[in-house]
């Protein structure tokens, strides 16, 4: 509190009169980061399909998160219990609701969609924090080491060396949705 304080060319006891503790600054700030995805999100129209709710508050979520990376590498397995999260997870509960799923269902999806997209987001923000030499060598592990392995002995990674270097994490997260998505409907009909 005292770093923040100076950073911000305050005196600390401003900041202790706010927040109790830089625990409590964290929570502040990650329902700081809910309340920006919820202005992007708007209004959910009550006829909108349950599947689309879920891809526009993923899609706000991953813009929010990988725009406020140290925060979200803070904070991303934390709850708030803040009016802003109250409100995401209604929306959530509510579009795996509209699904179909019984409300243990619908709690369990819900959780598995926060968890995947929160951890992904994280593990983005992750990546975003090294050093940029160290995400170089990193970003082409793939064709620098798994691209050159022998390939009697790695036939298959030696395979997929170059399409493994394309992706990227939104390309993982997307994937991530979808499937949580497609999870969810086949729940719901069996």
């Amino acid at each position: 509190m005292r770093r923040l304080a100076q950073a911000l060319d305050l005196d600390v006891t401003a900041l202790y009169r706010l927040f109790r503790d830089k625990d409590e600054l964290l929570l502040a700030l990650c329902e700081r980061t809910i309340e920006l995805a919820l202005d992007e999100i708007g209004e959910v129209p009550g006829a909108e399909p349950w599947q689309d709710t879920v891809r526009r508050i993923a899609e706000a979520t991953w813009r929010v998160q990988t725009l406020y990376p140290g925060i979200t590498a803070l904070t991303f397995a934390r709850t708030t219990g803040g009016p802003a999260e109250r409100r995401m997870v209604e929306l959530l509960l509510g579009a795996f609701t509209r699904s179909g799923l019984d409300p243990g269902r619908a709690a369990l999806f819900y959780r598995t969609f926060v968890d995947t997209a929160l951890g992904l987001c994280a593990h983005a923000a992750a990546l975003s924090a090294l050093n940029p030499e160290i995400r170089a060598k990193d970003d082409t592990t793939w064709t620098r080491i798994y691209a050159r392995l022998p390939e009697a002995d790695y036939p298959e990674t030696r395979a997929h060396a170059e399409a493994l270097t394309a992706v990227h994490q939104k390309a993982v997260y997307d994937t991530a949705v979808e499937a949580v998505l497609a999870a969810t409907a086949q729940a719901a009909r069996g």
